[in-house]
Order: C-alpha cells, then structure tokens, then sequence
C-alpha cells in the first residue's frame, strides 16, 4: 500500500513541490519558519509529508518563497489534489479483500503501538475465525466483489493476531457495549468471541476496555477508528461503508485526543468481564 506520506513526497508531489521552492529561495527551513510564525517543525512536517499543507500553509509559503500566478495556482491544485487523496475502500477491495487484509499486515508490522476503537465489530486483532468469516463475506456482498477470496483473505488477518505476541509491540482495544451485543453471527459463534474477549483482560501490553451503556459521556462515539503509531508518527485509518481513509499529521493528533477521551469512560478489569458475561448470558441458549 503506498501511503499518503510516500504520494506527498513523490518527485512531483506537493511536498516535493514545497521543499524545492524553499530550497530554491535560498531559505532555510527555521526561517521561512520564522516568517510565518510557524514552529520550525511544521516545516520539516510539511516537507516530509508527515503534515498535509492547508490552503493558507501554501499561499504563505508562497509569498515567503516569491511565488504568485500560474505557479501558485498549480501549487494550490496539487493540495487539493493531496487533500482529495482518499483511498476508495472499494477500489481497494476490488483486487480481493487478501490485499486489503495484507497492507493492514504491513501497517502493523511498522507499528510499535496499535489502538482501536470499535461502534460494531469485534476488532479484528481478536476475532475468532467464524466471527471472521462473517465479516469478510458480509463485505463481499456489500462492495458487489467479483472476487470472492474470503478463505485467503481470513488467513492473512489470522496472520496478523499473531503480532499481539510480539514484544517490541503495545495494543489499545476500545470497544463500544453495544459490540458485545450485535448478533451478527450464530449465537454460539458469538459465545466463543466473548470468550476470546475474556482471555485477554489482564494480558501484558493489550489494554482492554468496554464504553459501557448507561453512562455519561464527554465523547460522543460518531465512528470507528484504528491508530498506528511508528517511527513517522500515527497513522490513522477511518472505515465507512464505502471508504477507508488515511489521515496524517494533526488529523491523526485529532483522533489520538478523541481515543483519550473515549477512554475515561471505559470499564476495564473486572468490570469489563461483568459486561461480556452479561452479553454471554443474554445469548438465547
């Protein structure tokens, strides 16, 4: 998966773009900084593609580096460009929902931090495989898929629950009640995934908590969100019906203040098992 950073600074992308410009000025990056006001790492940000340039980022790089007309319009074309730059999760999908489950792979193998937070499924990192299954042909059936690689596609997220392991890696699994209680499978698949559930409260290096019903939050829940933070900083992957976004830089500082958020209301420890064994228990014999 060639991400958002990698398009930004390719040899015309607008990262690139910006980094010549300033070079070409004879500017350094603390002072063009200096020129805006701006801390001089919000350069290095935007030069890397670790920041996506707003509108105005650009019209004030352009004035510090002498920039105007044709060349400042075309500059402003390519940010909206990068800005629209938004991986359908249908075209994604319609190599085969293997590749999909394999950049995810990929993602996590460069992650040293992985955080989730879930309005309806059970994250994928703990799904048992018939709860899997359920999911992955629920997606064939939405996206209308011509490829139907399920099987494979189910095998390469299994690959994946096998870096919980791994000790150079933490986990955040944030879950929301209603996730113990959406029937989307037999009852006694669902009996085994609260179980799995279960087993890994009180695990080495996985946080596990449970947005309980009932309470009062400061945080609404509006969608679910995954964050992978590595050496470039987090990554953040917003899932739709219909798309799978990227977002870098503040975006992803965004999304890691709203998980921080989640979390003051979660119920952990016991009181998170009392939650899944209550679902358990309300599961029709």
């Amino acid at each position: 998966m060639e991400s958002l950073q990698d398009w930004l600074t390719q040899p015309d992308g607008i990262a690139t773009r910006l980094r010549m410009l300033r070079a070409q000025a004879g500017l350094s990056g603390k002072a063009l900084a200096d020129s805006q006001s701006w801390a001089q790492s919000k350069v290095s940000r935007i030069e890397s593609g670790a920041q996506m340039p707003s509108p105005a980022d650009i019209q004030a790089w352009a004035v510090a580096c002498n920039v105007g007309g044709a060349e400042l319009d075309e500059l402003l074309r390519l940010g909206d460009t990068a800005r629209g730059m938004r991986e359908a999760f249908r075209s994604r999908m319609a190599r085969g929902q293997e590749h999909v489950q394999a950049d995810h792979n990929d993602l996590t193998a460069r992650s040293h931090l992985i955080r989730y937070f879930e309005t309806v499924w059970v994250p994928g990192f703990l799904q048992v495989p018939d709860y899997t299954r359920r999911v992955l042909t629920e997606m064939t059936s939405l996206h209308d898929l011509q490829i139907d690689d399920v099987d494979a596609a189910l095998a390469t997220r299994m690959q994946r629950q096998q870096m919980l392991y791994d000790p150079s890696k933490q986990f955040e699994f944030l879950i929301c009640e209603p996730v113990l209680r959406w029937l989307i499978c037999p009852p006694a698949v669902m009996r085994e995934q609260l179980d799995r559930l279960q087993s890994v409260i009180g695990l080495p290096r996985i946080r596990f908590g449970i947005v309980p019903m009932g309470v009062e939050l400061t945080t609404t829940p509006q969608n679910s969100f995954q964050i992978y933070v590595g050496a470039d900083g987090p990554v953040v992957a917003v899932e739709t019906f219909i798309t799978e976004t990227f977002v870098r830089g503040d975006e992803a500082e965004a999304y890691e203040r709203v998980m921080a958020r989640l979390w003051e209301q979660a119920a952990t420890g016991d009181q998170a098992r009392r939650l899944i064994i209550a679902a358990i228990e309300a599961l029709e014999p």
